[in-house]
């Protein structure tokens, strides 16, 4: 029996063709290359069930975050394209960064025109680590009684971009603020997105 398996065997292996290396190589490119376009050209048919199914408050959550501290510099500068209408055409702008839970080290960015009676529509970007971005708009400034030139800005959050996209909360920033000149702060904040 053993004799028998060992012939067929032999005689099954005399009489396949063997392909050149290079015949082989050929042809695996060919299949490479196909594999390749498909996956480019790769369109899904089916919709995941998460996106059809996600509405507006879909895995939304609140949170709080720290800011542990915010420092930079407080300009006032001539702006004719953005601040025109105004005489003299002043801008304000605090341009900063700094550390908070929640998204790490930051930059901040607020800009207003200074009108007739004082800042008109400050706008803020507060830009995380990972580049998401939180959008501001400050609602009131609150002094410190007991300290001058000490101020509580409060911001309202009124959307972002990445993680924050339709973000809102409120903000809250405290230190030593004046109109021209380096600022620091401390703040915290509540939102949601």
């Amino acid at each position: 029996m053993y004799v028998v398996g060992a012939i067929l065997l032999f005689a099954s292996c005399q009489s396949d063709e063997l392909q050149s290396d290079e015949a082989l190589v050929m042809e695996n490119d060919v299949i490479l290359m196909k594999a390749i376009e498909s996956f480019k050209n790769y369109k899904s048919t089916k919709q995941s069930s998460t996106i059809a199914s996600k509405s507006d408050n879909a895995n939304r959550v609140t949170k709080e975050m720290v800011i542990k501290y915010s420092r930079g510099n407080i300009d006032v500068v001539l702006n004719t394209d953005a601040c025109g209408d105004n005489n003299p055409p002043l801008q304000f702008v605090l341009n900063g960064g700094g550390i908070a839970s929640l998204i790490g080290q930051y930059t901040v960015l607020n800009i207003a025109c200074i009108g007739q009676d004082g800042l008109e529509d400050l706008m803020g970007i507060i830009t995380a680590a990972n580049g998401d971005e939180i959008y501001t708009e400050l609602i009131q400034t609150i002094p410190d009684e007991d300290k001058e030139d000490f101020h509580t800005l409060e911001y309202k959050i009124i959307g972002g971009s990445g993680r924050f996209e339709g973000a809102e909360g409120k903000l809250y920033i405290y230190g030593e603020i004046v109109l021209s000149g380096p600022y620091e702060a401390v703040g915290w904040a509540t939102i949601t997105y």
